[in-house]
């Protein structure tokens, strides 16, 4: 669905420091065609805020307690499939904005930026349009936009959900504990792990773990 330029566009908060949300929160609520229908600081309360809300775009920190903004970033499609994703970040290095991209985020901010900059990535994004911030050197854009990272050697691609489970497997979280904090079975899990080992030619789960952290190198 195409969006009309008069239209307002709603917009969730999600960022774990309360008073930098908050101020952020009245410096966009002053912009005009822009409303803040939500926010919070917490990463699985957002999925449920933004279930029931549907915003045009839902604005998130990468660092915070739990999940954080590139774990909950492939989710959304699965509950609110018009909402875009904008990173909105104190990290400017080329990993974090790569793999912004590559969990489908529509843009990404640093929180140096001027509010000006992330009014206009707010209304890019709404479009559909992707946002780089300015502040990030152009010298590395092809690199940060390479998807490298989510092929395999055949040149397969994970699934946003296969991405999330890749990641949690990552830092180490064991079956249960990625059930859990995905809300779903320990089967689904497995069945997953197995499908991501099989386009990574992986023989085991030890041997997945190596290779998802020699991704970031």
């Amino acid at each position: 669905m195409t969006r009309q330029d008069n239209e307002t566009i709603r917009v969730v908060l999600v960022d774990d420091h309360l008073l930098f949300r908050q101020s952020l929160k009245v410096m966009l609520s002053a912009l005009p065609g822009i409303e803040v229908v939500g926010e919070t600081g917490n990463g699985r309360k957002s999925l449920q805020l933004i279930e029931s809300l549907q915003p045009d775009v839902a604005i998130y920190d990468i660092s915070m307690d739990g999940l954080g903004g590139l774990e909950l970033a492939p989710m959304i499609p699965e509950i609110s499939p018009t909402t875009e994703i904008l990173i909105l970040s104190m990290h400017s290095n080329s990993d974090y904005v790569r793999r912004a991209f590559q969990v489908k985020c529509r843009g990404y901010v640093l929180k140096a930026d001027s509010v000006e900059e992330l009014e206009r990535a707010i209304r890019l994004t709404a479009q559909g349009q992707t946002y780089l911030s300015p502040a990030i050197t152009t010298d590395f854009i092809d690199h940060l936009l390479a998807v490298e990272g989510n092929k395999t050697s055949a040149g397969a691609v994970l699934t946003p959900r296969e991405q999330t489970v890749a990641s949690l497997v990552e830092q180490g979280k064991e079956t249960i504990e990625i059930a859990d904090e995905l809300y779903i079975s320990p089967k689904t899990v497995r069945v997953h792990v197995a499908n991501i080992m099989k386009k990574f030619s992986c023989d085991n789960r030890a041997d997945l773990l190596i290779y998802l952290k020699s991704l970031r190198n």
